[in-house]
């Protein structure tokens, strides 16, 4: 009889274990384990629901949407300095659209990197198959990295912004060296000549 419990007993123990392990397997979960000072906290955090999941990738579309449109702006504005530039300059407006023109593709060339940087974050995140809060957390930190690295903080300038102000010194720098190489033609006189 003591047989026959004992088997019986460990047959239901594996069963339970079983259904315990398959239950885990279909509900994937994130165990963050945070230590502070004397205690230890852990805590499991579940992905979101489909709805969830499609508000918090619509949140991280809508931000990374809004910083390429700060992005095409910043871009917009360096163009049209480099342009007023240009167009401020004594220069005939011939002699130098080839430098306008190449200004102008190194500041999208600074531009479109980041854009499709954004966009690729954009779609990845919308095909994660799982996705937390914390997810749409850290991705809208990167997002706001990026916006910074471009754009400046306000305290520093950013990529593009450095761009701009180099393409302008130096269409400043191609103005000033024409100007500067024109001399005016001296005049001689017979008496000059003896």
């Amino acid at each position: 009889m003591f047989t026959v419990l004992t088997t019986w007993i460990s047959e239901r123990i594996i069963t339970v274990t079983a259904v315990t392990v398959l239950t885990v397997a279909a509900v994937p979960a994130t165990l963050v384990i945070a230590s502070h000072d004397d205690h230890t906290t852990i805590a499991v955090i579940q992905p979101a629901d489909e709805h969830s999941k499609v508000l918090l990738v619509s949140a991280v579309k809508k931000a990374g949407d809004d910083l390429i449109i700060k992005l095409g702006g910043a871009e917009s504005g360096c163009t049209t300095q480099v342009t007023q530039a240009v167009s401020a300059s004594k220069i005939a407006p011939g002699k130098i659209q080839s430098q306008l023109a190449k200004a102008k593709t190194q500041i999208h060339g600074s531009v479109a990197p980041i854009v499709a940087a954004i966009k690729n974050d954009e779609d990845r995140f919308a095909h994660l198959t799982f996705v937390t809060p914390q997810d749409e957390e850290n991705e809208l930190a990167h997002l706001k990295l990026i916006e910074v690295v471009a754009l400046g903080d306000g305290h520093s300038f950013g990529t593009i912004t450095v761009t701009c102000q180099t393409v302008l010194i130096t269409i400043q720098e191609t103005i000033q060296i024409t100007v500067i190489q024109e001399t005016p033609q001296v005049c001689k006189t017979e008496v000059e000549d003896d």
